[in-house]
C-alpha cells in the first residue's frame, strides 16, 4: 500500500501547559507533557490497525511504522494461512503475518530486527456430531466472539482499508477454549469463550496472551439471522473477568455491546455500539494519583458502515465512527479521547486474486480536545492465492 497522514503522523497531542485540562495539574496530577489529547490509534493506515506514528505515546509504546506521517509506500504484511483436516471432524488452523518494518543497522543501540512475526491464529476445531443442531469446540488462539468486525479483519476480507476505532476492543485473538452452537437451521447462534484475558488487540494496552491471574475472562455473543437477502443479523455480546496486565483477581474489566449486519442485493450495512470499563487500582491514599497500581480505562464507541456494489468489481463505501475514552495510569500518563472519524473509500476487485482499495479519513476532535491536523489518506493492494 501507500499512505500519507497530516501533521506528524500521530493522532495525539500533549496538553503541555494544562491549557485544556487544568484538572490534571497539582500534587496528584500528571506532568503536562504526559496529558495526551486525541487517540494514538486514530491515524491507522492498514488492516492491521497500525498508526503512521504514535509520537512519544506512553501507553502505546510499540510504534512499528514510525515515519512521522511522511508519504510512504509500505508492505503491510505477508500473510500465511494454514489449514489441515484430521479425520472427518477435526481441523488445525493457523495464520501468521510476516511484517517488514524499519531498522537502522548502524545504530549501536538498535537491537530490533525491524521485520517481525505475528502468530495471529493457532487453534484446533472439533465439529461435534449432533442431531438437529451444530456444535463446534475450539482450543488455542482463536478469533474473538465479540461483535462482528473480527470476521473481516484480514485485508483480503475487509471492505475498507482500516479498522474502526472500536476494533481494538473486539478484534484481538485470545487464548483459551471456545464453543459455538447453531440452532434452527443456523438462524440462532451462541458463541462462548473462556480466555486468559480480554479480546483487545495486542497493540493496545490491557491485552496479554499469558494469564497473570487465576481468574479468567468469560465472553459470549448471541445473535439471530433473519432471511433477508444474504442475511440480516442482530447480535449482543459481552465480556467480564480480571483486568489484563495486573495480578489481582479482584480488579475487574467488562464490556458489552450490540451489532447489526445486512447484505441485501447490492447494499452492505454494518454497525456496532460498545461500552466498557477496566476499573484499575490505586493505593487509596488521597496524596497518591489514582490508578497508580493498575491503569484505569473507561470507553464508549460506535461505528456505522455502508457499502454499495456499483458493479461486480467496484464497491464505494462510507464509514462514520466515534470513540470517547479516558485512560489513566497514576502520574505516568492520561489520555483524553473524544473524536469522530468520517471515512470514504473505493474497493476494486480485479478478478479473483487482486483487490485494490483507497480511502480518506477526516478526523474530528470533539469536546474540549482542540482540533489538529491528522487526516489520513491510505491505500491497499491485496494479492491473495
Amino acid at each position: 500500500g501507500a499512505f500519507y497522514v497530516q501533521g506528524n503522523g500521530s493522532g495525539i497531542r500533549p496538553d503541555t501547559n494544562y491549557q485544556h485540562f487544568p484538572e490534571y495539574n497539582g500534587m496528584t496530577g500528571v506532568p503536562g507533557q504526559w496529558v495526551f489529547m486525541g487517540d494514538p490509534l486514530a491515524t491507522m493506515v492498514n488492516a492491521r490497525g497500525e498508526p503512521a506514528d504514535t509520537d512519544g505515546s506512553r501507553a502505546i509504546t510499540f510504534d512499528p511504522i514510525h515515519n512521522g506521517g511522511a508519504p510512504s509506500f509500505i508492505v503491510n504484511s505477508l500473510t500465511l494461512n494454514l489449514f489441515e483436516g484430521i479425520g472427518d471432524n477435526f481441523t488445525l488452523n493457523g495464520a501468521v503475518d510476516f511484517v517488514p518494518r524499519n531498522r537502522d543497522p548502524s545504530d549501536p543501540n538498535g537491537i530490533d530486527l525491524g521485520a517481525y512475526i505475528d502468530v495471529r491464529l493457532a487453534y484446533g476445531e472439533w465439529i461435534v456430531p449432533t442431531n438437529n443442531w451444530d456444535l463446534s469446540l475450539y482450543v488455542g488462539k482463536f478469533d474473538s466472539v465479540l461483535g462482528i468486525e473480527y470476521r473481516s479483519q484480514d485485508a483480503a476480507n475487509r471492505l475498507t482499508v482500516t479498522p474502526s476505532l472500536i476494533c481494538r476492543y473486539t478484534c484481538g485473538y485470545p487464548i483459551g477454549v471456545k464453543a459455538r452452537a447453531k440452532f434452527f437451521d443456523e438462524k440462532l447462534i451462541l458463541n462462548t469463550a473462556i480466555t486468559n484475558g480480554s479480546s483487545f488487540v495486542e497493540m493496545f494496552p490491557f491485552s496479554d496472551e499469558i494469564g497473570l491471574t487465576d481468574m479468567k475472562s468469560g465472553s459470549a455473543r448471541l445473535s439471530y439471522r433473519f432471511p433477508l437477502g444474504a442475511g440480516l443479523e442482530f447480535g449482543v455480546s459481552g465480556l467480564w473477568g480480571a483486568q489484563n496486565n495486573q495480578t489481582s483477581n479482584t480488579v475487574y474489566q467488562y464490556q458489552y455491546g450490540g451489532d447489526v449486519s445486512l447484505d441485501w442485493h447490492d447494499i452492505i450495512v454494518q454497525g456496532e455500539v460498545l461500552h466498557g470499563n477496566a476499573e484499575g487500582a490505586g493505593t487509596g491514599n488521597p496524596m497518591d494519583p489514582p490508578c497508580n497500581i493498575a491503569p484505569c480505562l473507561n470507553f464508549t464507541g460506535a461505528y456505522g458502515l455502508l457499502g454499495y456494489r456499483l458493479f461486480n468489481w467496484l464497491t464505494p463505501y462510507a464509514r462514520v465512527d466515534y470513540r470517547d475514552a479516558l485512560h489513566r495510569s497514576g502520574a505516568s500518563f492520561v489520555y483524553i479521547s473524544d473524536l469522530m472519524r468520517t471515512t470514504g473509500g473505493l474497493h476494486f476487485e480485479i478478478g479473483t486474486n487482486f483487490i485494490l482499495k483507497a480511502e480518506y479519513t477526516h478526523i474530528i476532535e470533539l469536546g474540549r480536545v482542540p482540533q489538529f491536523n491528522d487526516d489520513v489518506a491510505t491505500s491497499s493492494f491485496v494479492i491473495k492465492y
